[in-house]
């Protein structure tokens, strides 16, 4: 590792070559200096340390050694001797101390009794000093009255406490407008000005810095409380168990780009944003998102011409979208940043441009490939200086339900001064479907009684959907294989479902029509798609399941409002109009299933206009 981080170096600035390491190869920072500093350091050694078997933490320690406590320790190497991180340590310590007078030597070791008796008395004062801040905030915190807050014990405790704070963190301490937001200045400045304007029974109750939401606590006692390092009692209880989305006005913004036919549209609304504005270049996909939300403002344009400035002065929340996966897909040329379809550059000059609090895109697997490392790096370094904190994230569509396996990656970036409260979406093992439960319903509504029993062969071995994709003509012969294993015949698209006469043929596997293929991207049954077959495959195929966009939607709403969704409840209401049907056990049970279903064909088809 060392020699080929070496190899970068002579390429790039030693800069350059720590950030790529950081962001491209995910490289934990306490680990940059060990292999930067290698080859300065222990070039030549190789073969000694291979021979001794060191460690990582010893050979940490040996590159951040000074040069004479590295020569003896390889010296006793050479000499077969074992050596670990105590044993560097005890022959730094013995070269330091022989370099000083007998005084010398007395004088630091009283120096370091001094000095750790100091800290110990510290941590007991600041500790005694933080449980009474505690006890304090957590008496006053749901006070909602200027003279409650006023009243002469409050006032006296906050003086109290402030004097303590003095003595812990000094006096000196700037207004918080003239600090970095979230900073530690920052929050220490906004918790001394809170101490100092409850002295005085001044606490401001709206705005300015101190403007609350009803229902929290107010943002300078939060920060007051913070330095405690423990929560406050109660409010976790209560956030935790949200389950309903706020009025309309009070929802946060979104601006989606390469929106498609709505998976990740949906997803969000369910999340309870509210879109601004949806870009589809596509004529299909736009016309598919005009038709089932009429007040959606869709915006038929290609995203590079467009200039979103005019969207920053809205203050939106958010800017999601699916950039096209093809440069990046396995099933393609892979060319990446070579080709004409690659929007990711276009993705950062659009967050830049708007500045929204948070932004989400999405895109394939093939994207995390090697070849790409240096276009992501560039990306990521790109969504950096627009002033975001960004983070890629592995999804699997199965682990919220899905019967698929649909496995993308998720750029999510979150203002800075906002990122610390972002927390991925739990997954939910519990719940994952199979393909039989999932599609019975749609199976069996053109008369093929065997439906039922193809879908308990699924549910038994607990069948998921490969990925639905979009490749047009004959599938290849392991995707085919793949699909077959699942008991589908994935090759072709068929405008209805299986009736009793194809059924009958010898060799006879279900395929999936438009309206399943849907399903398992989570559309709504409901959901019409304008165009005609293949435009429908491709749209489908395209698309976010809303789902697993929903679960993303929600952690970003909570991040950026500060509440924390029941997120399992929000997923699955308790009201699902999807009916399951089980395997019946007689066939007269079949017969009158078929009539109960025959009628719905109409109902689940989906509209393909000539």
């Amino acid at each position: 590792m060392a020699a080929e981080v070496e190899k970068l170096t002579k390429e790039t600035t030693e800069r350059e070559a720590r950030e790529f390491l950081r962001v491209t190869c995910n490289m934990p920072a306490s680990e940059l200096s060990t292999y930067v500093r290698f080859s300065s350091s222990l070039r030549g050694r190789e073969d000694l340390l291979q021979k001794n078997r060191v460690s990582f933490p010893v050979l940490k320690a040996l590159v951040g050694a000074d040069e004479e406590t590295r020569s003896e320790v390889l010296e006793r190497m050479e000499i077969g001797a074992r050596i670990d991180l105590k044993g560097i340590s005890i022959i730094r310590k013995r070269l330091r101390e022989a370099k000083l007078s007998p005084e010398e030597v007395i004088a630091a070791r009283g120096g370091k009794i001094t000095a750790a008796t100091a800290r110990k008395r510290v941590q007991v004062s600041s500790a005694a000093f933080l449980d009474r801040l505690h006890s304090f905030v957590s008496g006053i915190i749901d006070i909602r009255d200027a003279a409650e807050l006023g009243a002469k014990d409050v006032r006296h405790e906050a003086g109290q406490l402030r004097t303590g704070f003095e003595d812990l963190f000094g006096l000196d301490h700037r207004a918080p407008e003239e600090l970095k937001p979230h900073s530690a200045a920052y929050e220490l400045s906004v918790a001394y000005r809170a101490l100092t304007h409850l002295e005085d029974g001044t606490l401001p109750l709206a705005g300015g810095v101190g403007e609350t939401d009803p229902g929290r606590a107010h943002p300078w006692l939060q920060s007051l409380n913070a330095l405690t390092g423990r929560a406050l009692p109660g409010h976790k209880e209560n956030k935790a168990s949200i389950r309903a989305l706020p009025p309309a006005h009070e929802r946060p913004t979104v601006v989606e780009i390469c929106a498609g036919a709505g998976g990740m549209s949906i997803g969000l609304e369910r999340a309870g944003f509210e879109h601004v504005a949806l870009v589809e270049y596509d004529n299909h996909a736009a016309a598919t998102l005009r038709r089932n939300r009429r007040d959606w403002t869709v915006i038929q344009e290609d995203l590079r011409t467009m200039d979103f400035r005019l969207y920053r002065q809205l203050e939106i929340d958010l800017v999601s979208g699916g950039p096209p996966c093809q440069p990046y897909s396995s099933d393609g040329y892979g060319l990446g940043k070579e080709d004409p379809r690659d929007l990711l550059p276009e993705c950062v000059r659009i967050v830049d441009e708007i500045k929204p609090k948070a932004f989400l895109f999405e895109n394939v697997d093939g994207l995390l490939q090697a070849r790409h490392s240096d276009h992501v790096a560039d990306v990521l370094r790109g969504f950096k200086h627009a002033g975001y904190e960004v983070d890629i994230h592995r999804i699997q569509a199965k682990d919220y339900g899905l019967a698929q396996e649909r496995s993308r990656v998720l750029f999510i970036g979150i203002r800075k001064d906002l990122a610390r409260s972002f927390r991925m979406p739990p997954k939910f093992p519990q719940r994952r479907a199979n393909i039989g439960d999932v599609l019975v319903d749609l199976m069996a509504a053109n008369g093929w009684e065997g439906a039922y029993e193809w879908a308990r062969e699924r549910r038994e071995a607990n069948d998921v959907a490969s990925t639905v994709v979009t490749r047009r003509g004959k599938p290849r012969a392991k995707e085919a294989a793949r699909w077959g294993s699942k008991g589908v015949d994935i090759a072709g698209l068929p405008e209805t479902a299986p009736t009793r006469e194809q059924a009958a043929r010898p060799g006879f596997m279900p395929a999936l029509t438009a309206r399943m293929r849907a399903r398992l991207q989570d559309f709504p049954d409901e959901w019409e798609f304008v165009g005609g077959k293949q435009a429908t495959a491709d749209q489908i195929g395209n698309a976010v399941p809303s789902r697993m966009a929903a679960a993303i939607g929600l952690a970003i709403h909570g991040a950026l409002k500060g509440v924390s969704w029941d997120i399992e409840a929000m997923l699955w209401p308790e009201h699902n109009d999807r009916r399951l049907v089980s395997a019946p056990a007689l066939l007269s049970d079949y017969i009158a299933a078929e009539k109960d279903l025959t009628g719905d064909l109409a109902a689940s088809s989906v509209e393909t206009p000539t």
